[in-house]
C-alpha cells in the first residue's frame, strides 16, 4: 500500500499493509469520538476474474464489517454495514464521526478520482492513477483526505496485494510512522553551528546544514571523519579511524530538503595519533561560515592574519594566510552576494525604490552588449527639500570604488540651514572623464530643472569644467580654494605663498584683497600669474558677484567620501542600498533635531549670529535715514542699508546673515536681526528640508516587479583590474602630503595617544 502524506511538517512515504493499519489510522486521528473531516475508503474491484472478485468481496464484507466496526464501536462510533457488494460498482465507505459511517453505491462509469490535497500541493499523477489494468495483480484502494486539529492534511493511495486471492495481513508499520511524526513535532529544526551538540531525531533544514554542523563538531572535538555515502536522500559518515565506532546516519524527510539524524553513535575510540594539527575539515568554506557573523555590516577590520590567530586560539589548528584570505572572501561573498548578481538585480531595485519613494529618479545605461556603463540616483525626498529649503550651491566631486569591478562614484551635495551635508544625487561610472561627467551632470540638470542663481563648485578637474559650462551654461562655476592652495604648495614650494593666498581668497573687501594679493605678487610673480589664469572671480570671495553663502570648498563632498569609505568596498547593489540607508538615517535624525529646536534660526546660524552680536556691543552707530546708517569701530567705518540688506564690509551681502555692523544698526533702530537672515537659515526651513521620509525597499523576495523590468539584463562592466594588491587608499594629489598627528596625552607630534610612550609627571 503506497501512502503519500502532505502536511505542514514533511514526512517520508509510508505503507499501510493491512486493515489493522487502517484501524490504527482512524484511531490515531480520531478526537473525542469524531473525525473533523470524513475519511473515505474507495475500493475498485477487478472485473475480469470472478473467483478473485468473490473472495475479495467476501473478505472485504466480513473483515471490514466485523473488525473495523468492532474497533470503531469501542470509540463510541457506529458503523453501518452493507451485505451486498456488486462487481460492476465501486463501494465507498465513509466514516463520519458526526453522522455515523455509511456505504454509498456509486456507478463505476461515473467514477472519478478526487483530489484530496488540502494544501494545494501538486502530487504526482502516477500516485493518483487508479489501476484498471485487467491483468493487474493489485487492487487499488484510495483513502481520502483527513484534517486534524493542527490543520494538517494528507493524501493516501493504497495498493492491496491480492495475487493469491487473499489480502495478506502483513506486520503493520504505521505505528513507526506515527512515532516518527510525533518526533518531528517535538524536535525543533536545528539551525546554526554555534554548538556541537548532536543527538538522534534532530532535524536540519538541509543536508548542507547538517554537514556544516558535523565539520564544526570535528574541529571543536579534534577528530576527523569520512563520508561513507552521500546521496540525495542519505548521508552516512563515520570516524576516519576504522576501529572507532563513531558514526552518523541521516535521511531525507519526504519531498522536503530537511534531513533527520536516524542513528548516532557518539562514543569515540579512535587513537590519538589519528589526529592531525591541520584538520582536514578546516576548509576555507567552513572557516568562512564560522566567521560570517564577524563581517556583518560594513567597516570590519578583521584581517586574514587575525583569522589565522583566532582559529589557532579557538581550535588549535594552524591554517595558512591564503586559506584565511579565501575564508574572508567567502564570508563576505555569502553576506554581500555575487557582484555579477548585484548588477543584474539593479533594474528591479531601482523600480522598487521609485515605487516606495515617489519623486525618486534613477537611470541605468548599458552598452550594446548589455554591460553596465552608468548609473544615476536622486532620492525624491532630497529633491523636494532642495527646491524649497536648501541654498542653491552644489558641490560635485568623484571618488574611486574598491569593489571587484572598480569604477568611480560621482556625488553632488549641498549644505542645509544647519551647515550639515545634504546629499543631492549619486552616480556611478567607469572613471572621471569627459563623457562620464557630462552624463552625470546632464542627469543632475534633468532632476533639478532650471535653478536661478545656481552656483556649482568643484576642484579644477578639466572634465568637470567642460561639463559644467556645457550642461549649466547659466550657472556660475567656482573652484575649491583648498585644492588651489594645495596646488600652490606643490608648484611653488613656499609656505608664505599658501598663507597669503588663503587670506586673499577669504577677504570680503576688494581693498583688503588687493593689498594681500599685492604682497603675494611681490614675493612670487609666477604664483600670482598662476592664480590670475585660474580666474580671480572663481576663487576670491571679494570678487564674487553670485550668492555663494560662504561655501568656498568641496569639503562637504570630501566629508561624504570619508563617510562612505567602507561602503565603497561593496558591490554596486549593496553600495546603492547603503547610500539610501544613510540618507534615511540622516533624514530621521535631522528631522527630530529640527523639531527639538526652540530658536527661530538653526543652531549653527543662531551661534553665528550670537558671536557677531557680542562683537557689535561697542560699535558706534551714526544714522543717515530710517534705514541707513554709518557704523564706526576702531577707526574703521561701514555703511549699512537695512532695506537692501547690505553693508560695505560685504559680509552681510555674501553670507546673508547680518554682520556685526548690521546688528548694531538693528539694535539702534529697534529692529529684530532675525528678520534680516536668509530664509534658508530658519528652523522652519530646516524642518521643511527633511519633512519627507525615505522608505526602505524591503526584502527582495517581496518585490513586485513587472516582467519587462525583471527581464532586463545588466552585465558587469568591461573592467580590467590592475595586477598586484588592490589599492584601498587614494593617491594623494600634489601638495597634500601626510598630516602629522598630535598626541592628546603628552601634546607632542609624530605619534598618537595609543602609541605614546612618554611618562606623564
Amino acid at each position: 500500500m503506497k501512502y503519500v502524506f502532505n502536511a505542514n511538517i514533511p514526512t517520508s512515504p509510508i505503507q499501510l499493509t493491512d486493515d489493522g493499519d487502517v484501524k490504527f489510522f482512524i484511531g490515531l486521528n480520531c478526537t473525542n469520538g469524531k473525525l473533523p473531516v470524513p475519511l473515505c475508503i474507495t475500493v475498485e474491484k477487478r472485473i475480469d476474474n470472478h473467483n478473485q472478485k468473490s473472495i475479495c468481496n467476501s473478505y472485504f464484507e466480513c473483515h471490514m464489517s466485523s473488525e473495523i466496526d468492532k474497533e470503531l464501536n469501542e470509540d463510541s462510533m457506529l458503523m453501518h454495514k452493507s451485505r451486498h457488494i456488486h462487481c460492476d460498482s465501486v463501494e465507498t465507505l465513509t466514516v463520519d464521526g458526526e453522522n455515523g459511517p455509511r456505504f454509498q453505491n456509486e456507478s463505476h462509469e461515473g467514477y472519478k478520482v478526487h483530489d484530496w490535497n488540502m494544501n494545494e500541493t501538486a502530487i504526482n499523477e502516477e500516485d493518483y492513477r487508479m489501476n484498471t489494468n485487467p491483468t493487474s495483480d493489485k487492487q487499488v484502494t484510495q483513502i481520502g483526505s483527513f484534517r486534524t486539529g493542527s490543520a494538517q492534511s494528507a493524501e493516501i493511495l493504497t495498493m492491496i496485494d491480492t495475487s493469491d486471492g487473499f489480502i495478506h495481513d502483513n506486520p503493520t508499520i504505521i505505528e513507526d510512522v506515527a512515532n516518527e511524526r510525533q518526533n518531528m513535532i517535538q524536535q525543533p529544526i536545528v539551525s546554526g553551528i554555534s554548538d556541537d551538540h548532536l543527538e538522534e531525531h534532530q532535524i536540519y533544514s538541509s543536508k548542507k546544514e547538517l554537514q556544516k554542523k558535523l565539520y564544526m563538531m570535528a574541529l571543536k572535538r579534534k577528530f576527523e571523519f569520512k563520508t561513507t555515502k552521500s546521496t540525495i536522500k542519505l548521508l552516512l559518515v563515520e570516524c576516519f579511524d576504522k576501529e572507532c565506532k563513531w558514526r552518523v546516519r541521516a535521511t531525507k524527510l519526504g519531498i522536503s530538503n530537511m534531513f533527520q539524524i536516524m542513528k548516532f553513535y557518539s562514543t569515540h575510540t579512535c587513537r590519538l595519533d589519528m589526529m592531525s594539527r591541520d584538520n582536514r575539515h578546516a576548509s576555507s568554506w567552513l572557516i568562512g561560515e564560522s566567521i560570517r557573523e564577524t563581517y556583518q555590516g560594513i567597516g570590519c577590520e578583521f584581517r586574514p592574519k587575525d583569522i589565522v590567530a583566532d582559529i589557532r586560539k579557538q581550535y588549535g589548528i594552524q591554517i595558512s594566510y591564503d586559506k584565511a584570505w579565501r575564508a574572508k572572501e567567502l564570508a563576505l561573498g555569502s553576506i554581500r552576494g555575487s557582484p555579477e548578481e548585484s548588477y543584474n538585480t539593479l533594474p528591479s531595485y531601482c523600480y522598487v525604490l521609485e515605487q516606495k519613494n515617489p519623486g525618486t529618479i534613477t537611470n541605468i545605461v548599458t552598452d550594446c552588449d548589455n554591460q553596465f556603463k552608468y548609473f544615476f540616483m536622486s532620492i525624491g525626498a532630497s529633491l523636494a527639500g532642495f527646491h524649497t529649503s536648501i541654498r542653491p550651491v552644489v558641490a560635485v566631486d568623484g571618488t574611486f570604488l574598491k569593489a571587484k569591478y572598480l569604477g568611480t562614484l560621482f556625488i553632488a551635495a549641498c549644505k542645509d540651514g544647519n551647515n550639515q551635508i545634504y546629499p543631492l544625487a549619486f552616480g556611478i561610472g567607469d572613471s572621471e572623464n569627459d563623457a562620464s561627467w557630462e552624463w552625470f551632470l546632464q542627469k543632475l540638470h534633468d532632476a533639478l530643472g532650471h535653478i536661478d542663481d545656481l552656483f556649482v563648485i568643484s576642484d579644477r578637474h578639466g572634465s568637470i569644467e567642460k561639463a559644467v559650462h556645457k550642461v549649466f551654461p547659466h550657472a556660475r562655476h567656482g573652484v575649491c580654494t583648498y585644492h588651489v592652495g594645495q596646488n600652490l604648495k606643490t608648484k611653488f614650494k613656499n609656505p608664505a605663498i599658501h598663507k597669503l593666498f588663503h587670506d586673499a581668497a577669504h577677504a570680503y573687501r576688494v581693498s583688503e584683497f588687493n593689498f594681500i594679493f599685492g604682497q603675494l605678487e611681490m614675493i612670487d610673480p609666477r604664483a600670482a600669474r598662476y592664480l590670475m589664469d585660474i580666474g580671480v572671480d572663481r576663487w576670491a570671495r571679494s570678487y564674487s558677484t553670485e550668492k555663494k553663502y560662504n561655501i568656498m570648498t568641496t569639503g562637504i563632498v570630501e566629508s561624504l567620501n570619508a563617510v562612505l569609505k567602507n561602503a565603497r568596498d561593496l558591490p554596486v547593489l549593496q553600495l546603492v542600498e547603503e547610500l539610501r540607508n544613510l540618507l534615511q538615517k540622516w533624514f530621521v535624525t535631522r528631522q527630530q533635531q529640527a523639531m527639538s529646536m526652540s530658536t527661530e534660526l538653526t543652531m549653527w546660524a543662531d551661534g553665528e549670529l550670537r558671536s557677531k552680536y557680542n562683537m557689535s556691543a561697542t560699535y558706534l552707530v551714526e544714522p543717515i535715514n530710517s534705514k541707513e546708517c554709518n557704523v564706526n569701530y576702531a577707526g574703521i567705518s561701514a555703511q549699512v542699508n537695512l532695506d537692501t540688506r547690505s553693508c560695505t564690509c560685504r559680509q552681510f551681502d555674501l553670507d546673508h546673515i547680518p554682520c556685526a555692523h548690521a546688528i548694531a544698526a538693528c539694535r539702534f533702530y529697534n529692529i529684530s536681526c532675525y528678520t534680516l537672515c536668509s530664509k534658508y537659515f530658519t528652523t522652519k526651513a530646516l524642518l521643511s528640508s527633511y519633512s519627507e521620509c525615505i522608505y526602505p525597499i524591503g526584502n527582495e523576495i517581496d518585490w513586485v516587479v513587472p516582467n519587462h523590468i525583471r527581464d532586463k539584463v545588466v552585465l558587469p562592466p568591461k573592467t580590467r583590474r590592475p595586477t598586484g594588491r588592490p589599492r584601498k587608499v587614494r593617491i594623494p594629489f600634489g601638495g597634500e602630503g601626510k598630516r602629522t598627528s598630535r598626541c592628546n596625552r603628552c601634546g607632542q607630534y609624530g605619534h598618537n595617544r595609543k602609541t605614546c610612550k612618554r611618562p606623564i609627571p
